[in-house]
């Protein structure tokens, strides 16, 4: 209710991109504000919160990655926007749940490396050519919504299509009739002709979604999906944020870490 845009990561990360504000609060991931400052070395960041840190996108250790790159020399290497910087200097190409089918469809058949995870490629349909998966390179919040929950919910709401988030488990998001991320959800529900949904993503985009597509009822799982990390930004520390950097114009922008992977 505070923000003056709510979005997902990639949504967020462009419209801080193409803002002429003086500065931007940014409440979310440090991988986001690290990918905001590499396209946006200029802008001034307020950031409630410098420690919300993505398991997931520190899951596999550039040493890690290098060594997988060195037992498949003719891989070509996607990183995801949430990787760390070290890992993205490591890539030949970055891709977004938005871009990853185009991104994946121009590169001619070739074998891949997908860091954090494999989950890009799955969502794109070109799992079967990622060689190398990191069993722990998975979400462990979204690890906890089990088939079965999503069984029981369709039993309760026959009528209601299922939107899940793409770091679900394999067998979640096989019985869905969605896969995205937390974007992309929204906007299958809103162009979606359906009135009820069945949601399986992180503690919170239910009810966001309640309140932004008014007319359309929203389901959840038994499943807790609840991130701690996330949920560390709230309104006193954004208050405190901005009582300590009153004034964003004032504000040194850090200097922006330069991976050599480009978006297609």
């Amino acid at each position: 209710a505070a923000a003056d845009f709510v979005g997902g990561t990639m949504e967020i990360i462009k419209r801080a991109e193409a803002t002429e504000a003086a500065g931007v609060l940014v409440c979310g991931a440090v991988f986001m504000t690290g990918e905001i400052r590499r396209r946006r070395p200029d802008l001034p960041l307020i950031t409630p919160r410098g420690d919300l840190s993505c398991p997931l996108a520190e899951a596999v250790s550039p040493a890690e990655a290098a060594e997988a790159i060195r037992r498949h020399p003719e891989a070509l290497v996607v990183a995801d926007v949430k990787a760390t910087p070290e890992i993205k200097a490591l890539a030949d190409l970055q891709a977004t749940p938005e871009t990853a089918a185009a991104t994946l469809a121009r590169t001619a058949g070739r074998e891949l490396i997908m860091l954090p995870g494999a989950y890009l490629a799955d969502l794109a349909g070109y799992g079967e050519r990622v060689v190398h998966r990191w069993p722990k390179a998975v979400c462990q919040v979204h690890e906890l919504a089990l088939p079965e929950d999503l069984a029981a919910a369709r039993a309760e709401h026959p009528r209601a299509p299922a939107a899940v988030n793409m770091l679900c488990r394999p067998e979640v998001r096989a019985m869905a009739d969605f896969v995205g991320d937390a974007a992309g959800i929204r906007r299958f529900c809103a162009e979606s002709r359906a009135r009820e949904f069945i949601v399986v993503s992180e503690a919170g985009l239910a009810e966001f979604l309640s309140e932004t597509l008014p007319g359309k009822i929203f389901y959840e799982t038994e499943a807790e999906i609840f991130c701690p990390n996330m949920k560390l930004t709230n309104l006193k520390t954004i208050i405190t944020a901005l009582a300590e950097s009153p004034d964003p114009s004032r504000l040194r922008a850090p200097d922006a870490r330069q991976g050599r992977g480009a978006e297609l």
